[in-house]
């Protein structure tokens, strides 16, 4: 390997790994905070997306770099390469970004991730009606508005995936709350009877959501199995 090949890809390698840190820095604590990431199963797609880039630059500007081409040629390539690159980068984030975790929502017993892809309006009055948890809503919509909803324009989208149904949450999701002796034991040593535990169903994994007396969420507890006992309505 001719030293300017060796340089080009080490200075590519080590541009591509920091811009991949930094990008996963970016997914890991402003689109999906913790543990939404491991719950969504996003993580899948962001080290896919992580090893590509760190794989296609620099191996790229090693097939393609010379000390045996003029300037002008190592030039046009580097541009080539890092538009290649950056165009699957910018594709892969945009995806990714689709995916991030809008709202978690509670219905039919039980809470439910509800990712921006879905939601195809801006509900501009609910950043004063609802409450966050790490930057996402949380919200119920009521089984009776089914045949409102079926009724109306939107009535082709799921009714989890329409803001305009969503609700403060209330007393009501406490129905189907887990009962403090079906939690598993980590998470009965660290809460204890005086909160109120709901079960979170997420695509790659399922978490049991920690609300305080006045039902604001507290904390997000993944389970290591996604088999536990909670009462029917």
């Amino acid at each position: 390997m001719d030293s300017l090949k060796r340089k080009f890809f080490i200075y590519h390698l080590s541009v591509s790994i920091i811009t991949v840190i930094l990008l996963s820095s970016i997914c890991q604590f402003y689109w999906f905070p913790s543990p939404f990431l491991l719950l969504d199963g996003t993580w899948i797609a962001l080290l896919t997306l992580a090893l590509v880039d760190i794989i296609i630059g620099p191996l790229l500007t090693l097939l393609l770099v010379s000390s045996k081409k003029s300037s002008k040629e190592i030039i046009f390539d580097m541009v080539v390469i890092i538009t290649i690159q950056v165009s699957a980068l910018s594709y892969g984030l945009i995806k990714i970004e689709q995916e991030r975790v809008w709202a978690i929502v509670h219905l039919d017993g039980v809470f439910n991730l509800a990712p921006k892809k879905e939601i195809l309006i801006n509900y501009q009055n609910m950043e004063q009606e609802l409450p966050k948890f790490k930057g996402i809503y949380y919200a119920m919509v009521l089984n009776s508005e089914m045949l409102l909803h079926s009724q109306s324009k939107n009535s082709t989208k799921p009714l989890m995936y329409s803001p305009e149904r969503y609700h403060p949450i209330n007393n009501n999701i406490l129905a189907t709350a887990i009962p403090y002796r079906n939690l598993p034991r980590e998470i009965q040593k660290q809460y204890n009877e005086q909160y109120r535990f709901k079960l979170l169903i997420g695509k790659r994994m399922n978490a049991v959501i920690i609300l305080s007396k006045e039902l604001e969420i507290i904390d997000i507890a993944p389970l290591n199995e996604n088999k536990i006992k909670i009462p029917t309505i």
